[in-house]
């Protein structure tokens, strides 16, 4: 079985509604910040292999790669091979990826308070979108 295949069947409809739900209670607000030439979105983050399924709120920062960006939470987030990202672009441009999430760290900039944020690469595996 393609493995693009398997990770798509791994989605059941409660975990659909679930993404569907967390992007409806996103801001619209879209620009946090710039570093260079990264922007930042509101997003959540779901550790799929877990029991739980709960979402985490993340700040995704996207530096114009394809493959991956980075997720920014207050807490460390656990290493998976199977994590949904949702995060709002634009009003109706909701992106959906299933991922990895690697292992996270704190933040090492001048304005970075230790301890206050983590830091994590998201590896973007597929697009799940609705098209």
């Amino acid at each position: 079985m393609p493995r693009d295949k398997e990770l798509f069947e791994a989605l059941t409809e409660d975990t659909v509604k679930r993404a569907e739900e967390m992007c409806a209670s996103l801001s619209t607000s879209l620009g946090l910040e710039r570093r260079g030439q990264t922007t930042y979105y509101q997003g959540a983050v779901s550790d799929m292999a877990a029991d739980s399924n709960r979402f985490t709120k993340v700040t995704v920062a996207e530096a114009g790669r394809e493959r991956n960006v980075t997720i920014i939470s207050d807490a460390p987030l656990p290493e998976t091979r199977k994590a949904l990202l949702v995060y709002r672009m634009a009003p109706g441009d909701d992106m959906k990826y299933i991922g990895i999430i690697g292992a996270p760290r704190s933040g090492n900039r001048q304005d970075d308070e230790p301890g206050k944020q983590y830091f994590a690469r998201f590896d973007i595996l597929q697009d799940v979108r609705k098209r």
